[in-house]
């Protein structure tokens, strides 16, 4: 086996690896692009995706071709080229992808070089892949994609795929590596598995840490507006409420309110006066001009021009009617509108702010506040002072919201809408009242207090803050603000900005340590796999041969150790070889002997099995013991073999069959010898463990025997059975030291099958005594039963022809019934002549006892009793003699069950009679009945004189 041959065998493993990855990859590819260009729709993938995916399915087509083609490495050169293309394509034009782009295209391109290219080759393009993965990285951390990568797209369903394919490719073929390739491999993964976890756990943490300290920031500045907010609000109550208290005023509304009556049908008809002034435009209308030109009224605009955030003031009576006002309202009774019945609260007054609105008098995003006027003295409700407040006053607050480019700040009402501030072109800023976009207030219904979501759409950090907390001084009189939300609201990219800095910083320090770590495994593999590969090289040529190779010893590492322990076992190797002849001949001859043992066992083993065969069917110990002793000394070669069976008293173990001639004169005599006493067979009838005399004039338990002069080894085996030895088997032969203890193990073996052959043939005769003496006592008690039975009969039988049939009171006698009662036999008689009739006589009988003649006569001449004629009769007989035997029993049944009831019924009637004279009469009277026509006498013996009842 050349080394060119291995080589070529190498490469052609590789041709097939090559086209089965390349054949794998198209029909992956084709699938995910069929996927990608017919069912993802636009929005769930990247323009490049329907150009890209079946370019790289192509490829590996094309890579399938020249693979079959024999142009493996080329095609192999195509796929990594197409792969590498598009695995740098896509970081450059979308972004987020870069880091799953660069591990599927690590995984893709070191499992397919591995796995179809020269060890070499395959390592560059692992380093080359390796590089090419940091760049992909880098490109993704400092030049984002100009495309936003989508949720779902066909690039990730694809580098999964593959991904998972070749990562269990590598795992799969991992042992198949050169030891270089497996070590590089290692390294990086594992590098990449290290640095990855701690640069995910340090990421987390910064993530954390950064995230808090945004949510930190961004709930300071909703907190700050919200009291600013309340502040402000504050302020403009606490100014409304000392105007309320001008003296002014308050005279003014009591001369009023002393002239008013509070008519409804003259406050109706000034309130439609004042709505066809106010439709018509009519300044000059009388009730107009009290109004606006009321001394209250310049109270009112003086209040105004120091506080121009009050846009519209005006002042009504405890009636609701207008007294003084700085514009011209759109009514003039106001006590049925809402917020004058909340401030009039039953003459109780009370604070009242409303939800922006549009005043429709000043056309200005405002809150309506308003409060009641007392009498300072006496707390008389005088009327209503109102104010429309405008929304720029909140401008100050809601500045303070505004950091970086995208902070800012805003108010949610409950009823879905939103305050804002928005800076006009000329610099001023302006408050608007929009509605809230829906994906916001879903967010803002987990009422928590910071929240990660969407604003249009946009991704967005946000800190809530409620206007009023508990325990505010403000909460009691602004309660209908409470549900107010102040949102510091910023862009999560800007909020993040230093959390995405970090992050690419400490993936940057990451893929620094993985291109180090990666630089590391190549050298460290070289320089751990030199020596190692040196000394593959010369186990090489040993295997060639060339037994005079040396590994070089480059350290005293374990590696060096190894080298000197090849060069050690070279060196034996060669010591070895020259001996090798010898012990292979000798371990040939151990071979040959254990063979020869072993196939004299196997046959002795078969000796056995065919000996214990024979010997399990014969059921008579008479004739199986002889058997036994004769088969052993034929099969075996034996010159004795006795039998000896342990007596009743356990004395004596007296012989029982033998084979030569010794033995049978031994028999003749009754040699028996004392159990645990003499000899061997007494010694292991006494033990129960198997003895060898190796040679018998030696061993001191050896009893001389003139009998078997030639003996010089004998073997005595026990015969056990459950538990108790009831015999030995004695063998003996002429040469000494004819047994071993392999002879031991086989034969006592056979000592077990012959002592069950000997228990059952016992237990067999005692079976069969006891049945004969079984039945020949039934036999015995079925005639005595009969006997007696038919002496109480008076039909002995039954007569029946084809016409008419009776039952038989005297037998029938003839020279058949005879002859059948007499031999127990079924007796055919046949046609003598013309006028005789053919007859069969069967015998009846019961557990072979005759208790009667089935007589059967032909109806024909002349005729010829078939076979199954008298089978049939003889089967008709056989059951007629069960019915019989069942009839009887029944009738001696029913006899006993009546003699019982006679005499249960006699007793039951004595018993009932308490006068003895009474009950020997009811005695005498019964027997009489059960008994008729017989004298019945009761006699009583006392001292010689009797007395009775008769």
């Amino acid at each position: 086996m050349t080394a060119e041959w291995k080589r070529q065998q190498i490469t052609n493993a590789q041709q097939r690896i090559a086209a089965r990855i390349a054949l794998i990859t198209f029909l992956l590819m084709s699938v995910v692009a069929l996927v990608t260009i017919f069912f993802i729709p636009d929005e769930g993938k990247t323009p490049i995706d329907d150009y890209m995916m079946p370019m790289i399915a192509l490829s590996a087509g094309y890579g399938y071709y020249l693979a079959r083609k024999g142009k493996h490495v080329r095609g192999i050169y195509i796929l990594l080229g197409s792969v590498a293309l598009g695995s740098v394509i896509y970081p450059i034009a979308v972004n987020n992808i870069g880091w799953q782009t660069a591990i599927g295209m690590l995984l893709i391109t070191t499992s397919i070089a591995n796995n179809t290219l020269p060890e070499k080759i395959a390592g560059r393009i692992s380093m080359a892949a390796f590089v090419l993965a940091m760049v992909i990285v880098t490109i993704e951390l400092f030049s984002p994609g100009i495309i936003d990568f989508p949720v779902t797209t066909s690039s990730i369903i694809a580098t999964v795929v593959l991904g998972i394919v070749y990562a269990g490719l590598i795992f799969y073929r991992f042992r198949q590596f050169a030891l270089r390739t497996k070590l590089v491999i290692a390294f990086i993964f594992s590098s990449i598995l290290s640095v990855g976890a701690a640069a995910f756990v340090i990421n987390f943490l910064t993530l954390n840490q950064l995230t808090e300290r945004v949510e930190q920031q961004l709930s300071g500045i909703a907190s700050l507006t919200a009291s600013s907010i309340a502040a402000e609000l504050d302020k403009q109550i606490d100014l409304l409420r000392i105007l309320s208290q001008n003296r002014i005023i308050t005279d003014e509304l009591k001369k009023h309110n002393s002239t008013a009556t509070g008519d409804m049908d003259e406050i109706m008809r000034l309130d439609q006066q004042w709505r066809i002034a106010d439709s018509t435009n009519n300044d000059a209308d009388p009730l107009v001009q009290s109004v606006l030109n009321h001394t209250v009224a310049e109270e009112l605009r003086e209040f105004r021009a120091t506080a121009p955030e009050h846009v519209e003031i005006f002042v009504t009576d405890r009636h609701g009617v207008n007294v003084a006002a700085t514009n011209r309202t759109s009514d003039y009774y106001q006590a049925d509108e809402e917020w004058w019945q909340v401030a009039y609260n039953n003459r109780a007054g009370t604070v009242y702010i409303s939800q922006p609105v549009v005043d429709e008098s000043s056309q200005t995003l405002s809150l309506q506040m308003a409060l009641p006027i007392f009498e300072n003295e006496t707390g008389e409700f005088l009327g209503i002072i109102r104010t429309t407040v405008d929304l720029e006053i909140f401008a100050p607050a809601f500045k303070l919201g505004q950091i970086g480019q995208t902070g800012r700040t805003e108010i949610y009402l409950p009823n879905n809408t939103e305050i804002e501030i928005e800076q006009e072109p000329n610099g001023e800023y302006k408050i608007l009242l929009e509605e809230a976009p829906a994906d916001f207030v879903t967010a803002l219904q987990q009422n928590a207090s910071f929240i990660d979501t969407t604003h249009e759409g946009v991704p967005v950090v946000a800190a809530i803050s409620p206007l009023f907390r508990t325990g505010d001084e403000a909460a009691d009189h602004l309660a209908a603000l409470k549900n107010w939300k102040v949102v510091a609201i910023q862009d999560r990219v800007e909020a993040l900005q230093i959390v995405s800095t970090a992050t690419r910083n400490a993936q940057l320090v990451g893929l620094g340590a993985l291109l180090m770590a990666g630089m590391l495994a190549v050298i460290v593999a070289q320089y751990l796999t030199r020596p190692i590969i040196r000394l593959t090289e010369a186990a090489e040529q040993v295997s060639s041969g060339n037994l005079q190779a040396r590994a070089p010893v480059e350290a005293p590492d374990e590696i060096g150790a190894l080298a000197e322990a090849f060069n050690r076992m070279t060196a034996q190797l060669r010591e070895t070889l020259g001996s090798l002849e010898r012990r292979v001949a000798e371990r040939t001859a151990d071979l040959e002997t254990a063979r020869l043992l072993s196939e004299k066992r196997a046959q002795e083993l078969q000796t056995i099995n065919e000996i214990s065969r024979i010997v399990s069917s014969e059921q008579r110990l008479d004739v199986l013991l002889p058997l036994v002793t004769r088969l052993v000394s034929e099969r075996f070669g034996f010159y004795h073999v006795g039998i000896f069976i342990v007596d009743e008293t356990r004395q004596y173990a007296v012989l029982q069959a033998a084979n030569s001639e010794g033995g049978r004169r031994m028999l003749e005599r009754g040699h028996k010898l004392e159990v645990g006493v003499t000899g061997i067979v007494g010694s292991v009838a006494g033990s129960g463990t198997p003895r060898i005399a190796l040679d018998v004039g030696s061993d001191p338990v050896f009893f001389n025997n003139p009998d078997l002069p030639e003996t010089r080894s004998e073997m005595a085996l026990p015969l056990n059975a459950r538990g108790k030895t009831i015999g030995v088997l004695d063998v003996q032969s002429t040469k000494p030291g004819a047994f071993t203890e392999n002879d031991v193990n086989t034969l006592s073996i056979l000592a077990d099958q012959v002592a069950i052959a000997i228990e059952n043939a016992r237990l067999f005769s005692e079976m069969q005594r006891a049945r004969e003496e079984a039945e020949a006592l039934y036999e015995q008690y079925i005639k005595q039963e009969w006997f007696a039975f038919s002496k109480q009969i008076s039909k002995v039988g039954y007569y029946q022809s084809a016409v008419s049939g009776k039952p038989l009171d005297a037998p029938v006698e003839n020279e058949e019934i005879r002859a059948a009662l007499q031999r127990g036999e079924v007796v055919v008689v046949e046609a003598k002549n013309a006028t005789s009739h053919p007859a069969l006589a069967v015998p009846v009988k019961l557990r072979n006892q005759v208790i009667g003649v089935l007589n059967i006569k032909a109806p024909t001449k002349n005729r010829k009793w078939s076979r199954d004629e008298v089978n049939f009769a003889q089967a008709i007989s056989d059951r007629l003699a069960l019915a019989l035997e069942n009839a009887r029993l029944l009738y001696e049944s029913q006899r006993r069950a009546a003699k019982e009831q006679k005499i249960s019924e006699m007793t039951a009637k004595i018993s009932t009679s308490i006068n003895i004279q009474n009950v020997l009469q009811t005695a005498v009277e019964e027997l009489g009945r059960a008994l008729p026509g017989s004298e019945v006498i009761i006699q009583f013996q006392n001292n010689g004189d009797s007395t009775g009842i008769a």
